[in-house]
């Protein structure tokens, strides 16, 4: 079985306790159950003087000694309060980074994180937090802690970062608090909550969109590029997308993954997990792009490499960067990457048909919300508007013609 024997140790009586029983010491069990690992261990009930057995869940980890790490800040709280003659009168002593590879990442194994989320929390932790509060109590951490390392942050790092610590610190010490390992949170919100500046997002008019297409060398690139432009969708969605999500008769493709990291993973949203309608001038583009591809296998990358793999984002930006400064677009760090196709597309669509919804479904966005406050119902007739409404304003009355097949030499 894949189990570690439980191991208990009494210590003798110290002289003068008013204990009625020796003190214990627990390493306790774990058992990996299926995927998830789970600890066993005793607890003393000190109301009615007897031993409890207990079990949870730890998490999934690689291994039983990544398990066994992740036990130890736990079964120290469990010994705590099994000798302890006032349990519920005292918190645990844990530190925060204790805490971080205790209860923090077993929360982390089973939350339903996004991997960019993951990386997120993990970065923000290992430069940042750790080396303000390492090896201090978490029960000891203080409102005016926290203000002391916003202060000196917020000169440092940019307005989202500083939204991105409150968010993680508060989620933190609500987890804390659940465990019982803080009396209260000293996250506040009216003290620590950055106010975020609502800032307008850089956006292309159909004309400097058309520019940009114009000044990049490659064709794929170029037919990537217009295939953003005129759905709105994010960059890693039309990296993964494979020939089994096109669907040439039906003018349709369906955003089923996104690429990280080179992986394929889950949309962003469940809103992004969707079906889209191409006009049909975009669809038969995408029929001549495969006949002229390498890599014509259901399973293989719309646009890819030489060598079959989805293309590099790297090299995307410094090849768009590069046609929009030769199309004189003046940008701005940060703001001008193909990301940018993706709010041209929202302004542009919403300035034709004034229509926030359809905006809303085009663009895939889970919560109506995140477009506007307004609920209406869309058919997916009318839904496909949108991409040939964004065709039609880029393109104009140009005819986009499909290029014509390679010829083998000779």
């Amino acid at each position: 079985m894949n189990r570690v024997a439980l191991k208990t140790e009494i210590e003798p009586q110290q002289k003068g306790s008013v204990m009625a029983r020796n003190k214990s010491h627990q390493e306790g069990s774990v058992r990996l159950r299926g995927n998830v690992w789970t600890l066993r261990y005793r607890e003393f009930d000190h109301d009615r003087r007897k031993w409890i057995s207990k079990r949870e869940k730890l998490g999934r980890f690689k291994n039983r000694k990544d398990a066994l790490r992740a036990a130890q800040p736990i079964m120290a709280q469990v010994n705590e309060r099994n000798n302890s003659p006032a349990p519920r009168k005292r918190q645990a002593d844990i530190r925060f980074r204790e805490f971080i590879d205790g209860r923090w990442k077993s929360y982390t194994e089973t939350a339903k994180h996004q991997p960019s989320t993951k990386d997120s929390h993990n970065s923000l932790i290992k430069n940042h937090l750790l080396p303000a509060f390492s090896e201090k109590m978490m029960r000891e951490i203080s409102p005016g802690d926290i203000s002391e390392f916003f202060d000196k942050k917020r000169s440092k790092v940019s307005a989202h970062t500083m939204h991105r610590f409150y968010g993680l610190l508060h989620l933190m010490f609500d987890i804390a608090l659940q465990y019982d390992l803080v009396e209260q949170s000293p996250v506040r919100s009216k003290l620590h909550k950055p106010q975020m500046k609502q800032v307008e997002k850089p956006t292309l008019s159909a004309l400097e969109i058309r520019n940009v297409l114009a000044s990049l060398p490659d064709e794929q690139e170029r037919l990537f590029a217009l295939f953003l432009a005129v759905t709105g969708l994010r960059m890693g969605e039309v990296l993964a997308l494979c020939w089994q999500d096109f669907n040439a008769s039906a003018s349709e493709v369906v955003i089923a993954h996104t690429l990280y990291r080179g992986r394929l993973k889950q949309p962003k949203t469940e809103g992004s997990q969707r079906p889209l309608r191409l006009a049909p001038s975009i669809a038969e583009l995408i029929v001549s792009h495969r006949e002229q591809s390498k890599f014509q296998a259901e399973t293989d990358f719309l646009f890819c490499r030489p060598d079959g793999k989805p293309l590099n984002p790297t090299a995307l930006r410094t090849h768009l960067y590069k046609a929009m400064d030769a199309a004189k677009i003046e940008r701005a760090k940060g703001q001008y990457g193909f990301h940018i196709f993706r709010h041209s597309a929202g302004s542009l669509l919403y300035a034709r048909s004034r229509d926030l919804k359809l905006v809303q479904s085009t663009l895939g966005h889970a919560n109506i919300s995140t477009t506007s406050d307004i609920y209406v119902h869309l058919a997916d007739k009318v839904i496909s508007e949108g991409t040939e409404i964004l065709t039609e304003e880029i393109l104009g009355n140009r005819v986009q013609t499909a290029p014509k097949k390679r010829r083998k030499a000779g």
